[in-house]
């Protein structure tokens, strides 16, 4: 029989029920308005962190967070997909009982992630400083199975605006800490561990607090279910973990084969590559939801909606890329000081790396949604092969460039890969290719404008004005058709159920981010 130990068996008090989410732009936007909330805190705390630390300690740093990120999202296994289907059809009580079987599960998963990080950074024969560093932010992995377990149900009853608030609330106190201990002048490795634990702790009371005023709940320790839920969850888990892998482990690799200056400097340039991974997730969170109420049954409106998503993305894909290939030195510098002014074209690869991966993940959601779920993972242990075989070779002839080299050169053949599979699915094809060339043209017309004019005004003078030539360019050659840029605000919907959608796009999983904890800051 289970065992259950009871954490909250407060009466359901309908009152005191979050709100609903009741549309699925509504409840998009919401998610998102909390997403960037929380990156710009991160983002401000990390310039803090930065400034405070050597650029050796800044590398342990990003090394102990990296690591913490493979494994947190390898052990996040892709679950809340399957279990969020069986909250949404259960009662109230019934939903208590398999959240609190979750938890139990997220806990001992929590539990074993912790051990293996640990592990691999005694094995692998680290300084003390970033084991110890290690041994204090890995509680968050942890804490946040804990948390993530309790916001299942947060995810299942559409309380989004909670959900959202509990991410601000947790990188908030985070932020607070940071500042703090710079202030007091105790900037340290384990000292700057401690306030992404903070971050965990404020989140998993911020969920537990508001779920315990509507539900009653039990930790679960039903190993038939949980055996029954990860063998159902196993491919797209498979899939996950290898992406993961593939487009993380170079900083690992980094911190093996060369100094933690140079993951200093590579960890800098990630930070405008991970600020920039928003923008997929903004699209492709409402895109998945359209895409599997359409498959099969309204091919029209699948190609539609995957068409409109497509040319979003390359719209943001190319501004990015344009904008920050020309001004790269300048944002580094600004925010980072000039000790990290050699970043600039290790940030430049990582962009460009990043804006393939725009397209990766509208591959994946595209077969997830046709139910081609093979070719994933398939596509994901390529991926892993080939980045370590050309971390191997290129990190000791050219350090961080060649993790930015392997970077762009493995999102390349893996984008590839899911291209070729996306294109068998009946009906998605043509690919839009005209909107892509007059994306290009408009990206260079911007790009060139800006490296004129920074060479006779001021640099953000000349940044301001690539943003307006680039859309400029993409309004006026109609790159959505007719409409220009207003047509880029269509909604490709047709008589989609909003809710429904968003249930959709709940079940796939794509709202929780593994139980890692973040960067300082």
């Amino acid at each position: 029989m289970p065992g259950y130990l009871p954490i909250a068996e407060m009466p359901v008090n309908r009152d005191r029920v979050p709100r609903t989410a009741g549309s699925m732009l509504g409840g998009a936007s919401v998610l998102m308005t909390g997403r960037y909330v929380v990156a710009a805190l991160a983002w401000l705390g990390t310039i803090v962190v930065v400034r405070e630390l050597t650029p050796d300690d800044f590398g342990r740093l990003t090394t102990i967070f990296s690591v913490l990120g493979i494994v947190g999202f390898i052990a996040d296994l892709r679950l809340s997909r399957i279990v969020l289907r069986d909250v949404m059809d259960a009662d109230d009580e019934q939903a208590g009982r398999i959240v609190g079987s979750y938890v139990g599960l997220r806990l001992v998963i929590g539990l074993v992630s912790y051990a293996i990080a640990m592990a691999w950074v005694l094995l692998s024969g680290y300084p003390s400083d970033l084991v110890k560093g290690t041994a204090v932010a890995g509680l968050n992995l942890i804490v946040l199975s804990l948390a993530f377990g309790i916001i299942l149900l947060f995810e299942a009853r559409l309380w989004l605006r909670s959900l959202a608030a509990g991410n601000v609330i947790g990188q908030f106190v985070q932020f607070v800490f940071t500042i703090a201990i710079a202030a007091s002048g105790l900037a340290s490795i384990i000292w700057f561990s401690w306030v992404a634990v903070a971050n965990g702790v404020a989140v998993l009371v911020w969920v537990f607090v508001v779920a315990r005023r509507v539900a009653k709940f039990q930790i679960g320790f039903d190993t038939s279910q949980w055996w029954a839920w990860m063998r159902e969850a196993a491919p797209l888990a498979l899939g996950a973990a290898l992406d993961t892998i593939y487009f993380r482990i170079d900083i690992i690799m980094l911190s093996l084969l060369d100094t933690y200056r140079a993951v200093a400097t590579y960890g800098v340039a990630y930070k405008f590559s991970d600020l920039l991974g928003a923008i997929p997730l903004a699209v492709g969170t409402p895109a998945l939801a359209m895409l599997i109420a359409a498959w099969p049954d309204d091919p029209a409106l699948f190609r539609k909606t995957f068409r409109h998503a497509f040319i979003i993305l390359t719209v943001a894909a190319m501004g990015a890329c344009a904008g920050f290939l020309v001004f790269s030195e300048h944002l580094v510098t600004l925010l980072y000081t000039d000790r990290y002014a050699d970043a600039a074209d290790a940030a430049r690869l990582l962009v460009v790396g990043q804006a393939l991966h725009f397209f990766t993940l509208l591959a994946f959601a595209t077969l997830v949604a046709a139910g081609r779920n093979r070719l994933y993972p398939i596509a994901m242990l390529g991926g892993v092969a080939l980045n370590v075989a050309l971390n191997l070779f290129l990190i000791p002839r050219y350090s961080y460039l060649g993790s930015g080299w392997a970077t762009v050169v493995t999102e390349t053949v893996v984008l590839a890969l899911l291209v070729a599979g996306v294109a068998a699915i009946p009906g998605v094809r043509p690919f839009p290719i005209r909107s892509i060339a007059k994306c290009a043209v408009a990206g260079v017309l911007a790009a060139g404008t800006g490296w004129a004019l920074q060479l006779a005004l001021p640099w953000y003078v000349a940044a301001a004005c690539t943003v307006v030539v680039y859309l400029g360019g993409v309004h006026l050659l109609s790159v959505d058709g007719p409409g220009g840029l207003r047509a880029l605000a269509g909604d490709p919907r047709g008589d989609v159920d909003p809710r429904a959608a968003l249930e959709a796009v709940m079940e796939e999983g794509l709202d929780s981010p593994g139980p890692t904890g973040g960067m300082p800051g």
